[in-house]
């Protein structure tokens, strides 16, 4: 029998900082980058920050598709605060040059059906004359 023995309960985790309110009023109206729990690693634009209670006002962006959602979050739930330099507002990244659509094929000249008949014993069409009988 194998026992496994894990000694992650023996390594440090990391510290998770609390943002003060001045550090959170310093970005109001600025893209950031922060982590929220329920929502992850965003990229956010922060319209507001009530300092009485707290509440961070912002739209946030999140990949792959980056829709702005916009959310409330008490300034506690806030992991890391860092200035966003990216695109604006931010985008999915573009992959490489893919396969390219095909070039539509130039198309023949139009002659309308009439123009045949010009100088021809074609079909009767502007300028050609019709003899009598």
């Amino acid at each position: 029998m194998h026992y496994y023995y894990s000694d992650d309960h023996f390594r440090q985790q990391p510290s998770v900082q609390f943002l003060p309110p001045s550090v959170i009023s310093q970005y109001v109206g600025q893209w950031i980058t922060t982590a929220i729990p329920g929502y992850g690693q965003v990229v956010a634009y922060v319209t507001d920050f009530n300092p009485r209670n707290g509440m961070v006002s912002m739209f946030i962006y999140q990949s792959p598709y980056y829709q702005p959602q916009f959310i409330q979050v008490h300034n506690s739930d806030l992991v890391g605060i860092a200035p966003y330099y990216g695109p604006i507002p931010p985008r999915p990244s573009q992959p490489g040059p893919g396969p390219r659509p095909p070039r539509p094929r130039p198309r023949p000249p139009y002659f309308p059906w009439w123009i045949w008949g010009i100088g021809s014993s074609g079909p009767i069409g502007f300028g050609s004359q019709q003899q009598p009988r």
